[in-house]
């Protein structure tokens, strides 16, 4: 009966140790997790502290950009010296064209080649900037629907007379609209030359004012192709 008793309470006393322990155990477990937080399903520690990217590693993947596009618009060269000249109407369709005083590069314009706007059927009216000081020939010749040109009045190059363009002096007419309106001309005395196709289809002109004589108009140096304004009639206004 004793030996009984005896074993009864080593056992027990085992039990209790053993949940002490166990005890224990559960208690450090939780200070673990505690200080060391389990790894979750997107990478682990990682994903709570992540890593610095450095420059080298951004550097090393391949670039993702887009091919250039076609340039749009007036059509512009390069001088070379900050510079550029307008040489063409290339893809823009607008019916009134503002040549910008600077190009989308961020050079200023100050030339438009010859030939630039010829035989171009879509411009009706055209606006030139101050920076521009060279105008070759026939740049605006052969566009039958312009009706208007016009010259920033800071211009010290050209200037426009009621939308016809002439050099900054009047000594040079560069270019009567084709589809200007009105039946008559008023030419100052003070014209020496008329550029060729200056005069080139008008449709509506049919005379010609001179603030002149008869022999200050045959001293006037008239280009090619000016037959709208050698048809027309004249009147001499001393």
């Amino acid at each position: 009966m004793k030996s009984q008793s005896q074993f009864l309470m080593v056992a027990l006393a085992i039990s209790f140790t053993m949940v002490l322990a166990l005890i224990v155990a559960l208690i450090c477990l939780h200070a673990v997790d505690e200080e060391y937080p389990p790894e979750d399903e997107s990478g682990g520690l990682d994903s709570i502290f992540p890593l610095a990217t450095t420059d080298t590693e951004s550097a090393s993947e391949p670039s993702q950009t887009e091919p250039p596009t076609p340039p749009e618009g007036l059509w512009f060269l390069s001088n070379g010296d900050g510079t550029c000249r307008l040489a063409g109407i290339g893809s823009c369709s607008d019916a009134c064209v503002v040549i910008p005083e600077y190009a989308p590069s961020g050079e200023c314009v100050v030339e438009i080649d010859e030939r630039a706007f010829y035989g171009c059927a879509s411009v009706t009216a055209i606006q030139i900037p101050a920076s521009v000081h060279s105008i070759g020939d026939l740049a605006f010749a052969d566009c039958p629907n312009l009706i208007y040109i016009s010259v920033n009045p800071q211009n010290r190059s050209y200037r426009d007379d009621d939308g016809i363009l002439y050099t900054a002096d009047l000594r040079r007419l560069i270019l009567y609209p084709p589809m200007r309106a009105g039946s008559t001309v008023t030419l100052r005395g003070i014209t020496t030359e008329i550029a060729e196709m200056a005069f080139y289809r008008c449709a509506y002109l049919s005379h010609v004012a001179y603030l002149g004589s008869p022999e200050d108009w045959e001293a006037i140096k008239i280009g090619s192709k000016n037959y709208s304004l050698t048809a027309s009639s004249k009147t001499f206004l001393e």
